[in-house]
């Protein structure tokens, strides 16, 4: 799903960088999962090189993850909070943890009490289906070899490989809210502003 140890990831955004470390195993243990202590900084004079600390919740090992951020992070594509921009595919996190942090997120969004709060979330895990679909070629059902980063991701597609069809993630694309909905909607009048 994702890589460990201490290498430096590349990545299209912070969203990117935070969804990484959500699905990351710890470097020590191997399982996790880890949690951020303390913000993603800048990390020398490279732009977009960044870093943040993390600890194992399994073991308590703390680690420092270096990312770099292409293109670098601005106010701006905060404030829009995409995880990735681009048509380019990530090499930060594989096909199976796109499709496990989609599931995840799409989880918390239909168990969010709060309105705005489950449009986020399904917007988010959105995106995440976004980036599983950029793995595959429009031509096929199933994902190409290199689209998993680790022989635990290859095992998974070996022993299923329905689970994997393009054609099943291009439907659950479907019913999910899409960047033009969300940029698009109106902001809510105020209630005094019905007889305006």
């Amino acid at each position: 799903m994702a890589g460990h140890g201490s290498r430096t990831v590349h990545v299209h955004s912070v969203a990117e960088a935070y969804l990484y470390l959500q699905i990351t195993p710890c470097g020590r243990c191997g399982r996790g999962p880890v949690r951020t202590q303390g913000e993603l900084t800048r990390r020398g004079e490279r732009a977009g090189a960044y870093e943040v600390i993390v600890r194992c919740e399994a073991c308590q090992a703390s680690d420092v993850k270096a990312f770099v951020i292409s293109p670098p992070p601005t106010r701006e594509s905060g404030e829009r909070n995409i995880i990735n921009d681009t048509s380019e595919r990530s090499s930060a996190v594989d096909l199976l943890g796109w499709l496990t942090l989609f599931r995840s997120i799409l989880e918390a969004s239909e168990k969010a009490a709060d309105k705005a709060t489950a449009r986020a979330l399904a917007w988010e895990a959105a995106q995440c289906l976004d980036e599983a679909l950029k793995f595959y070629d429009a031509d096929n059902e199933m994902p190409p070899a290199d689209a998993f980063f680790s022989e635990a991701s290859r095992q998974r597609f070996r022993e299923h490989p329905q689970h994997f069809a393009r054609s099943k993630w291009m439907e659950r694309r479907l019913k999910l809210p899409n960047a033009t909905v969300r940029t698009t909607s109106a902001p809510r009048r105020k209630w005094w502003q019905f007889w305006k």
